[in-house]
């Protein structure tokens, strides 16, 4: 008799909890008429994932430049300006343009140059046209730079070269430097 009074105290428990389960669930088997609407929720209002590192960004950046020339006939110090549009992408990966411009008075001539630049982290390269402004007349040529950046701080070494020198021994220019930059603009960081 414990037996049978155990399987239908059992049939009976499972029969119970069938009947909460389809009461629970009776909501949801309702006719699509008869649920609440809910509010659609636009995935470009949803917040961006949470991300480490920086964001893909363009800074407009201008600072000042100094150093010396150290390869030339007429070799001395230099001092000017520098402007630059760079792109800093995930990863530490930059690209932009820059123009600078500055006055080495060793040659006692101004300086001109405009190009591209590229960099991973703290390392860079850019290159470019070169223009050197003086004694009457204006010698074209090309230019060189490697760089290392620590913050605002670059310390560089730059290549030029000027095929037709108004004086011999100073086509080519080799020339050591510091660059100190400050972000002046931001776009794209939000």
């Amino acid at each position: 008799m414990t037996k049978s009074r155990d399987i239908f105290l059992f049939a009976a428990a499972c029969a119970s909890l069938l009947a909460n389960a389809r009461d629970a669930f009776a909501d949801d088997a309702a006719p699509i008429e008869n649920q609440p609407v809910q509010d659609h929720v636009d995935s470009n209002d949803e917040k961006p994932p949470f991300t480490i590192g920086a964001k893909p960004t363009w800074y407009l950046m201008s600072g000042v430049t100094t150093g010396g020339t150290v390869a030339a006939r007429d070799r001395g110090g230099f001092v000017g300006g520098e402007a630059s549009l760079v792109r800093l992408s995930r990863g530490g990966k930059f690209f932009g343009f820059y123009g600078d411009g500055y006055y080495d008075f060793g040659i006692e001539r101004s300086y001109a140059t405009t190009g591209v630049e590229l960099g991973y982290k703290f390392f860079g390269i850019d290159g470019g046209g070169a223009s050197r402004i003086g004694s009457g007349r204006v010698e074209w040529g090309a230019t060189g730079r490697l760089f290392l950046t620590v913050g605002i701080i670059s310390l560089y070494g730059r290549y030029a070269i000027f095929p037709d020198p108004i004086e011999q021994g100073n086509e080519h220019v080799i020339q050591i430097g510091a660059l100190v930059k400050i972000p002046v603009a931001i776009w794209g960081s939000q």
